[in-house]
């Protein structure tokens, strides 16, 4: 995992690295680092041509002059714009453009030759609100270009800590993030404008510091979860059971996928408490689902539940939900469980919350735009009022738990379809059944549940729920220890 901090808390990580170098160098040896950085991967991207690097007059401008300066030491045919002026006197950043300036020009609007590789070092983490011009139409026009788009720290337009693009945002085909992942680039609008997103830590340890320095750290999901181990002995008692309350009249798709997606996760025993008319379908759909009534005293005590798709809001559901909650000490709340959760808000340790963004605005009493104006916060808030496991769903999953979060795989657009979160549910309660705890369960579940749906997208435009059922089953992810 990578460590992931506020714009601020990398600022001061910064600080207090140039503070322990000692002399009088302060940053200017991470702005030569991470101009030698970007420099490396346009020459990965291309071996010679046209580049422009947009540099402003910050330090996110300092690093594109340095990198300026390097690709003409290596024989690109570099062009600067610099639309906001000079950099501040004495500053790193203005160092940086003097040192450009010794071997090549500036101007402040766009040249007519075009570009192989356009360097965006305008704002970096700095940005908030939309953009003004002349910087709105310059990244509009380079966004139009047919040319390969890197982002220095944090493309132009987007925040770093929210995610939120307000306006006109660089779309990087690549971002080259420096010292640790910022928020904004891994939730949100994040995800939709950084491309191929990577880390150079400039040999700064920012785990270790933010640690130290009583800094919020948190988590990016960098490689496969593990999923509960299978030993050759186990049989399937060991692998638990999951009872899905779920699916009213019309809405049966919602339980039978989440239970499918419980068995598909390894659950021994998977139980759709249900109406008679869907149980037949379960026969045809999935033989090896077991049924029961849908009433709170047919669930088994010990069975883990999924609580909520497609229940309805009737005044049984309700009662159901009352009376689960209230006796089960772990399980998954969706959909419907969660209108219900925010009509009688209790504490629900043991538990995961699986909201979308408006579920999650009802939760917090808050409008969807509101959670998605910082869905890092609402995450946060959610999981402190409930005490329970937060997965709040969306373009970039958060999982929150006791003040902590961490950033899943992105996913796709091809994957906000139907029954998803139903699926979801389901996989994150098998995993359950298996030993893991609600965190452990929701990391792996989510994690993967982007990240087969975004393998299933490079060969058709549309991911359904159903079509990730068999490559739940097909999976082969590393294992943990037994539990």
């Amino acid at each position: 995992m990578n460590p992931v901090l506020a714009a601020a808390d990398v600022a001061t990580v910064e600080k207090a690295w140039a503070s322990d170098q000692g002399g009088d160098r302060g940053t200017w040896p991470l702005m030569e680092a991470a101009g030698k950085a970007i420099a490396r991967e346009v020459e990965a991207l291309v071996s010679q041509g046209v580049v422009w690097v947009l540099a402003g007059k910050g330090n996110n401008g300092g690093d594109g002059y340095v990198a300026a300066w390097h690709l003409h030491q290596i024989g690109f045919d570099v062009c600067v714009i610099a639309p906001l002026g000079p950099s501040r006197p004495g500053s790193d950043a203005e160092r940086a453009r003097q040192r450009w300036l010794s071997v090549g020009s500036e101007q402040e609007a766009l040249p007519e030759t075009a570009p192989l590789v356009v360097v965006d070092a305008l704002l970096g983490s700095g940005q908030r609100g939309s953009l003004e011009e002349p910087l709105a139409g310059m990244v509009a026009a380079v966004n139009q270009l047919d040319a390969y788009r890197l982002a220095v720290d944090v493309p132009t337009g987007l925040n770093a800590d929210t995610g939120v693009a307000e306006g006109t945002v660089f779309q990087a085909g690549q971002t080259l993030s420096f010292i640790a992942f910022k928020p904004g680039l891994l939730t949100g609008d994040g995800p939709g404008c950084v491309g191929d997103l990577r880390l150079e830590t400039l040999g700064i340890d920012a785990a270790l510091r933010a640690t130290s320095m009583g800094l919020a750290l948190h988590w990016r999901l960098e490689t496969e979860p593990a999923w509960p181990a299978r030993l050759a002995n186990y049989h399937k008692g060991r692998f638990g059971q999951v009872s899905v309350v779920a699916g009213s009249q019309g809405m049966g798709g919602a339980g039978l996928l989440s239970a499918r997606a419980a068995l598909a996760a390894g659950a021994g025993k998977v139980v759709w408490h249900t109406t008679p008319e869907h149980a037949q379908a379960a026969l045809v759909a999935q033989p090896e689902l077991m049924t029961a009534a849908p009433e709170a005293s047919a669930v088994h005590d010990s069975a883990i539940l999924v609580l909520g798709p497609g229940l309805g809001r009737g005044s049984q559901a309700q009662a159901r939900c009352s009376a689960l909650t209230r006796r089960s000490q772990s399980g998954v709340l969706d959909a419907d469980g969660l209108a219900w959760l925010a009509a009688h808000p209790k504490s629900l340790p043991g538990w995961v919350l699986t909201p979308h963004p408006g579920e999650a605005g009802a939760l917090l009493g808050l409008s969807a735009a509101e959670v998605q104006a910082d869905r890092c916060a609402a995450a946060l808030a959610l999981s402190k009022r409930y005490q329970a496991v937060v997965v709040l769903k969306g373009a970039g999953s958060l999982i929150a738990e006791a003040g902590q979060l961490w950033f899943s795989h992105p996913g796709t657009v091809a994957m906000a379809t139907p029954g998803m979160g139903d699926t979801l549910a389901g996989w994150i309660a098998g995993l359950m059944a298996q030993g893991f705890s609600p965190l452990q369960a929701a990391q792996s579940a989510t994690w993967w549940h982007a990240a087969l749906a975004q393998s299933l997208a490079s060969q058709q435009r549309i991911v359904l729920a159903s079509d990730l059922l068999p490559l739940i089953q097909a999976a082969r992810p590393t294992t943990s220890a037994p539990h």
